[in-house]
């Protein structure tokens, strides 16, 4: 991540001009640090490099540039980002996913560290944390049940790529005027993937969500609610036989909170219905689109 004196001498741009791409044409969404100064990552770099050619050397109107380079983006977020159903999905990103295995299996953390940080500064960071990171966690989980790691491996290895997730959370910016969020698995639940890389969707989209866990037990839930200004509650459930656990939670919550709204995300749920203030959610990336547009639209 680069600061803008340093974003500025790497492009060979005026500041004052990286600003007014960001602000006046939402060319990129830099992170913030707690204090609100801007960081760049490498693809912001790479988007505001390529803007600038388009600009200087093909001479086109920085307005059509960045409409040119979000058409490509979200066709690409959307090609890339989607959630993978299975390991064999991520053959393009094999050899990074057995490379965080390999040091994962070997209890090396400062490798799978290193690996990490050389993959963000490659990839989008969409791409890490779908095609790379979401697979390497079934695969992880997968090997924990056939017993070829351990539950120390499968702990160790949880914790290192939930620190990652929680690191993004924090650089967002949130907006005010969106409704605020709670995440949470209920109480069985344990695995908690889908449910970090929704609430990853949420938080860069500049939604407030307050994020619990997995394995999150109803006492005192409907306490909370009810104290919050929370107007959506995101739940993640893997499993059909855990929908009456999440209605028991959708009505303790109601009744703290009538006009709070549910979103039900997790694999086995094809078949369960919608209703006014319960939405279950599909697996991939365009789904949540969906569901964002569709929720936006009743917004206004």
């Amino acid at each position: 991540m680069y600061n803008i004196k340093a974003a500025a001498k790497i492009l060979d741009m005026p500041k004052v001009t990286i600003r007014s791409w960001e602000t006046r044409y939402n060319a990129i969404t830099p992170a913030r640090t707690e204090s609100g100064h801007r960081l760049y990552s490498d693809q912001n770099l790479e988007d505001l490099k390529w803007l600038k050619i388009q600009v200087q050397e093909n001479g086109i109107k920085i307005s059509e540039a960045v409409k040119q380079l979000h058409v490509s983006r979200k066709k690409f977020v959307k090609t890339a980002a989607e959630l993978p159903q299975s390991p064999e999905g991520s053959s393009q990103y094999e050899k990074q996913i057995d490379e965080l295995y390999n040091a994962g299996a070997e209890m090396d953390s400062e490798r799978f560290q290193y690996l990490l940080d050389l993959n963000f500064s490659m990839f989008h960071y969409r791409t890490v944390f779908f095609s790379i990171l979401a697979p390497l966690m079934v695969r992880i989980g997968e090997e924990w049940e056939n017993g070829t790691i351990t539950v120390a491996h499968e702990h160790m290895l949880s914790h290192l790529v939930l620190q990652r997730f929680t690191q993004f959370f924090r650089i967002f910016p949130t907006s005010d005027t969106l409704p605020k969020a709670l995440a949470f698995c209920p109480s069985g639940e344990h695995h908690q993937l889908g449910l970090l890389l929704f609430t990853l969707f949420l938080r860069e989209r500049g939604y407030p969500v307050t994020y619990i866990g997995p394995d999150t037990p109803l006492e005192g839930l409907p306490e909370l609610v009810g104290k919050q200004d929370f107007r959506i509650a995101c739940m993640s459930i893997g499993n059909e036989r855990l929908l009456p656990a999440a209605d028991e939670y959708i009505t303790a919550l109601t009744a703290a909170k009538p006009e709070l709204r549910f979103v039900i995300g997790g694999r086995g749920l094809e078949n369960v219905q919608n209703t006014a203030n319960k939405y279950y959610l599909g697996t991939t990336y365009e789904d949540w689109e969906h569901w964002l547009e569709d929720t936006q639209t009743s917004r206004n």
